[in-house]
């Protein structure tokens, strides 16, 4: 699975095209340490704007839509690690229904409020 493929499913799910490549990351699972999960890389910029992720699974064959609106997350940069400004996340894979960044110097920032949808393919 790509970037390209993930927004296709999403988008034909949706039934819109609202994602392209411009206004969407993509993570597919990796291992980090003793955990799997997604890295999200986010500049602190990008929070003053529509935000969408798409975070895959290929082992459950879903990708789940994430997005966050405009200035949704105050201070970003008090809630992530960041690093030349550019917020560090790891969403857990350990507890799908949580999404939860689990990277030290963050404030355990949960992910679940800004699910859009799980496109199963």
């Amino acid at each position: 699975m790509n970037k390209s493929e993930a927004i296709q499913i999403a988008n034909e799910s949706l039934r819109s095209a609202i994602l392209n490549e411009s206004n969407t990351q993509f993570s597919q699972l990796v291992r980090y340490v003793s955990d799997e999960g997604w890295w999200l890389n986010i500049p602190l910029a990008n929070f003053k704007k529509e935000c969408h992720f798409l975070i895959c699974s290929e082992k459950a064959r879903v990708i789940r839509h994430l997005m966050i609106r405009p200035n949704n997350i105050l201070s970003p940069a008090t809630k992530f690690r960041v690093k030349d400004g550019v917020a560090d996340v790891f969403i857990s894979a350990a507890n799908p229904k949580k999404m939860v960044d689990i990277l030290q110097g963050g404030s355990k920032y949960s992910f679940n409020k800004h699910l859009v949808d799980e496109h199963r393919y």
